[in-house]
């Protein structure tokens, strides 16, 4: 192919203007998000991999732009600002999540409001928490989990300020870091590899400048009314219940499973997310089989431990265990792959020579630079707080190693969500080294950064930055602007979970009304308290399970680099070890049939032409989740929930 016959890339610039309209709207998604998660218990976006919220807020801003376009096309937004809208909410939103900045605010109250005599956490771990990290004056406390009163008096404000001052600055860092290792990456897992994206297909195509075609296509629609259809019907049974409702939680089916050894089943239900259906749809092939058979696979484990009595094991199949040797197989195998460009990568930043970076979002040694000065001030804050050097460098080793896997893993299979639960740094230094020998005072830091340990890995802000390098690369959006708009989202939407969320608590009580956030923040000290109490040592049991993890995903990525046709791939088996599975497998089982059957008997052909309809299925399903939602925090009632049963 010559250079004329090459496709040339439409550049379209990071507006000042897109930004602004961002950050503008960072402040009211935090509203919506803290609202919606916690006040009134309704759907959770972060959980998800393709934000709902997000979504909406993104196809309200194309239905503004249609008539702009069409009569004042000087002023309507083009793709690049709308797609820097996109990046910039997902960045907020993903750490406004469930798992994240929302554990995180609970934490900083936690240790000192939950403490009793009978606990004695006061004992335990008290003097090692750091005053300039958690609040201990209860009198600041009080009213924000009891409520009736107002965030905006100058004591609570004061009292508030250094704890969030200090915690923002900590995930600008954090943020900042992953962005500048995802700049290594972005050239392999983008250009190189072309890894599938399939979480950025319905962003771009909504978003495209003659978007006509897509909105004008029959079968987008089709999809958009069987979807949006089910969500209004159902959302009127729930206010109405003559009303009929198409069920989407069919069934659990452990209510079968009474008798041993198939009670060892873990979670399994039949739903039918349109969403997830959706989705299920864009994956590769053989990524969605993938999915939903390890998922069974992970059954068969529980079901055959019961029947052999292996299951008597405290913690068998030790999925946590298991699922930390699949990440850091899949991790390996990946720097593997790319290990000529990793080379080259770290060539250019030395001597200048190695490889063009000049498109780069950010110069190769500069990314570098960035990383070891993001890690100094990480480590400088760790140290401040009372982490020892080498453990806090071991922690955000791993931890930023798990970050780079979870990426991987978003890129190559694009799952509706991807749970890690126990997979983290904090459990894998406990299993490598005991408690005993971590100490009292690194167990009890690491506790403050259980918000990015616990299930933070369904929110993951990385994966979200990829995605947006991804974005930019196909419309020729400027890399460097886009990284600006990254952090100033970072920024403000750090500032805006802390607000929304306190706002929230002083109000109305974030015992009496958000304490489903108050969980992870107990269960974090209280696994601190049970870490002291009884100190372990290095734990074998979870060692060898990490060890059979770790050979298993190897074993098949060699499998599958010697036979073509090898179906199966570990990035189903690192996702699929905990609960959430266990509500999207059987909506993931219908889009592999509907879609090998597609291929099989039409071709690509059929593929693309059936595509829209599952673009439909998504956005139909988010655009209508989320008026109920809207529609709910409006009246101050709950309203129907699409997702989360």
């Amino acid at each position: 192919m010559n250079k004329q016959s090459l496709p040339v890339k439409k550049h379209s610039p990071v507006t000042i203007r897109a930004i602004l309209v961002g950050l503008l709207l960072i402040p009211i998604n935090s509203y919506w998000h803290i609202q919606m998660t916690l006040v009134w218990l309704m759907n959770f976006p972060a959980i998800l991999t393709l934000l709902f919220n997000v979504i909406f807020i993104l196809f309200s801003l194309v239905v503004i732009n249609y008539p702009l376009k069409k009569y004042f096309p000087q002023i309507a937004f083009h793709q690049g600002e709308l797609l820097t809208i996109y990046i910039m909410l997902c960045a907020a939103t993903a750490l406004n999540g469930y798992d994240m900045m929302q554990c995180l605010v609970s934490l900083i109250g936690t240790g000192t409001w939950y403490a009793t005599p009978e606990n004695e956490w006061t004992e335990l771990f008290g003097h090692y928490l750091p005053n300039w990290l958690v609040i201990k004056d209860r009198e600041i406390l009080m009213p924000f989990y009891e409520g009736e009163t107002s965030l905006y008096v100058t004591k609570y404000i004061r009292g508030w300020a250094l704890p969030i001052a200090s915690w923002t600055l900590f995930v600008m860092a954090l943020i900042f870091v992953m962005v500048c290792i995802n700049v290594l990456l972005r050239r392999q897992w983008i250009e190189n590899e072309r890894l599938a994206y399939p979480i950025a297909e319905l962003p771009f195509d909504m978003t495209v400048e003659d978007n006509s075609r897509f909105f004008s296509n029959r079968a987008l629609w089709i999809g958009i009314a069987v979807a949006g259809g089910t969500s209004l019907l159902n959302g009127f049974s729930y206010l109405y219940p003559t009303v009929p409702r198409i069920p989407i939680w069919v069934t659990s089916l452990n209510r079968y499973f009474t008798s041993k050894p198939w009670n060892a089943i873990y979670s399994m239900n039949i739903t039918l997310y349109p969403f997830v259906i959706g989705l299920g749809f864009l994956m590769p092939l053989d990524l969605v089989f993938s999915y939903w058979a390890f998922y069974l696979f992970w059954q068969a484990q529980r079901v055959m431990g019961s029947y052999a009595g292996i299951a008597s094991l405290p913690g068998f199949p030790y999925p946590m265990a298991q699922v930390r040797g699949v990440w850091i197989g899949l991790l390996l195998f990946a720097l593997w792959a790319g290990r000529k460009h990793f080379a080259r990568v770290f060539k250019q930043a030395f001597t200048g020579r190695a490889i063009d970076d000049s498109n780069e979002p950010m110069a190769y040694r500069n990314a570098l630079i960035g990383i070891v000065f993001g890690m100094a001030f990480i480590l400088g804050f760790c140290y401040l707080a009372g982490f020892s050097l080498w453990m806090a460098l071991l922690f955000f080793f791993i931890y930023f190693a798990l970050s780079t896997a979870i990426t991987r893993i978003r890129a190559e299979l694009g799952p509706p969500a991807h749970d890690m639960y126990g997979a983290g740094p904090d459990y894998i230094l406990t299993t490598l080294l005991g408690a005993r020998r971590i100490g009292q005072r690194n167990l009890t830091v690491m506790t403050l950064f259980y918000w990015i340990n616990r299930e933070s890995y369904r929110a993951h802000p990385m994966p979200h930055q990829l995605e947006g390098f991804k974005l930019a690369d196909r419309v020729g959006m400027g890399g460097s602007r886009v990284i600006a708009a990254i952090l100033l989202a970072t920024l403000i939407g750090a500032l805006s979970c802390f607000w929304a969320f306190l706002h929230a608590g002083y109000k109305i009580g974030t015992e009496a009304r958000l304490y489903r956030t108050t969980w992870f923040a107990r269960e974090g000290y209280n696994i601190l308290a049970s870490r002291i109490t009884h100190p372990t040592g290095v734990e074998y049991n979870d060692l060898l399970f990490m060890g059979i993890g770790f050979i298993f995903t190897v074993t098949i990525l060699l499998i599958r680099t010697r036979f073509l046709w090898w179906p199966l791939h570990p990035v189903g088996y690192a996702v699929t070890g905990w609960w959430i599975i266990g509500r999207l497998w059987f909506p993931l089982l219908i889009s592999s049939i509907v879609k090998w059957a597609a291929l099989k008997l039409g071709g690509v052909r059929a593929y693309r032409r059936m595509m829209p309809f599952f673009l439909g299925l998504i956005l139909g399903d988010f655009v209508v989740g989320s008026l109920w939602s809207i529609l709910g925090i409006a009246l101050g009632r709950h309203t129907y929930v699409f997702w989360g049963g």
